[in-house]
Parts: C-alpha cells; sequence; structure tokens
C-alpha cells in the first residue's frame, strides 16, 4: 500500500493493482495497517522532510481506500507461529496469517515475505504481476 501513495520503484504496480475495478472488492488488511502506512508518511516528514501538507494529503488518501480492516486478535497465535518458523516480524506475519485466514493470495513486494507465505502454504503474488 505505500508504494501506492509514497513513489517507489513499484509505484506503477501498485497503482495498476488499487485502479482495478474489482481491487477493493476482496482487498483485506490487518486492522493495524493504517497506522503502519501512517507511520512511514510519518518518517518520510521527520527524515526526508517531505512536507506535511503533502503528508496530510497522503494519509487522506489513504482514509480513501476501500479496505476490509480485520481484527487479529484471533490470528495472533498463528501470526507469531509464522513469524518464528520463519525469522520474520510478527507484523509482516499477520499478512501471511490473514491471507491464510481468508484463503485469498498475499499481495506483496517483500521478498522474505513471500518466501515465508510460500513455505506457509499460502498462495500469494508479487505487485510486479499487475501493469497499466
Amino acid at each position: 500500500m505505500i508504494e501506492y501513495l509514497i513513489t517507489g520503484p513499484h509505484t506503477p504496480h501498485a497503482q495498476a493493482f488499487f485502479n482495478r475495478p474489482t481491487a477493493a472488492d476482496r482487498l483485506t488488511v490487518p486492522e493495524f495497517c493504517l497506522l503502519e502506512c501512517a507511520n512511514v508518511v510519518w518518517k518520510q516528514v521527520r527524515f526526508n522532510h517531505m512536507p506535511y501538507d503533502d503528508a496530510a494529503e497522503l494519509l487522506r488518501l489513504l482514509r480513501t481506500l476501500k479496505l476490509r480492516r480485520a481484527p487479529m486478535k484471533h490470528l495472533l497465535n498463528r501470526a507469531r507461529e509464522i513469524a518464528l518458523n520463519n525469522t520474520l516480524s510478527v507484523y509482516d506475519s499477520s499478512y501471511i496469517a490473514l491471507a491464510l485466514h481468508y484463503g485469498y493470495p498475499l499481495i506483496s513486494i517483500d521478498q522474505p515475505q513471500m518466501r515465508a507465505a510460500a513455505a506457509e502454504g499460502s498462495a500469494w503474488l508479487p505487485i510486479t504481476q499487475f501493469s497499466l
């Protein structure tokens, strides 16, 4: 999601994904995802001198994305297991636990996260699969 908000090497792919007519129909994220994205925007202001008004606009845009935010309390143990099995953070493992729970593919640019998803039996798609 952050590549959709902040220009990076995979921004065109993220834009293609989010601009698909059905992208929001099944896009489910952990409940903390918006906070995680807001923290990245904060880091841009704090450490990379992003103008405050630009940051405010990015957070406005983040709030407009049609996302289903899933509670994580019932997936905490699974996320912890995935993290320990794959030397991955619990944050990153939470996305895999969520994908497994709903039977959705994990969409990511993070190579260690995609390897862990495959090891745990989750379908995954690299964001680079999507193009304009």
